[in-house]
């Protein structure tokens, strides 16, 4: 009897000991909801190509860079809520006829939200869009080094799609493409023959969780 008493406990303990050499602990990945994170953005910005008005083209600047902040909550694993800010610089225009140039920067300030597919894997994609505040300035340069500068501030849109990994519990890195729409006064519209601009940025991106 006390020998099969101490078999039966042996085999216990070996069963124990192979439960352990297979556990594998669950990791942290994943969206959850009432979390928040910090993102920062950098990457380049493509405006839109040049047109004619005027009897003269209209090239408000080439690729240049582009560089935002948000702040993100999670409100459910799916919808993510937040405040967006972005600045992008493009680079100098073509030179026109009377050989100046234009250079040009847009900043916005955007409530932004964002559509998350599967939120609860490491890899994901997500849909982000915002609408708010944004303000656009247009430097005309001469050969004498003087400029006249434009500027106007309306409202801006914003939609994209991104792609992130959680490179830790606490680290995400992502890829993000986003399309601009920004509103001009009417004093822009008459000066440059658009009542509206758009561009196009591409980012990369790291996150924090708090």
């Amino acid at each position: 009897m006390k020998k099969l008493v101490l078999a039966v406990l042996m085999l216990l303990g070996a069963g124990t000991v192979s439960a352990q050499n297979y556990y594998y602990p669950v990791t942290d990945n994943g969206l959850y909801p009432d979390t928040t994170r910090i993102e920062l953005y950098g990457g380049m910005v493509l405006p839109q190509s040049a047109w004619h008005y005027q009897n003269d083209d209209v090239d408000l600047g080439t690729t240049g860079w582009t560089a935002g902040i948000g702040f993100y909550r999670s409100v459910t694993r799916v919808l993510t809520l937040g405040l967006d800010g972005n600045y992008a610089q493009f680079g100098d225009g073509d030179k026109r006829s009377d050989n100046s140039y234009y250079r040009t920067g847009a900043a916005t300030a955007l409530v932004a939200a964002r559509i998350n597919f599967f939120p609860r894997h490491s890899t994901r994609i997500y849909i982000p869009f915002g609408a708010g505040i944004g303000h656009v300035f247009v430097r005309q340069r001469f050969t004498d080094d003087s400029h006249k500068t434009y500027d106007s501030t309306k409202w801006a849109a914003m939609g994209g799609l991104g792609l992130e990994f959680d490179i830790d519990e606490n680290m995400i890195f992502g890829l993000e493409g986003r399309i601009y729409r920004m509103e001009m006064r009417s004093d822009m519209k008459e000066t440059f023959g658009k009542g509206h601009m758009h561009y196009s940025e591409v980012m990369l991106k790291f996150g924090f969780r708090m």
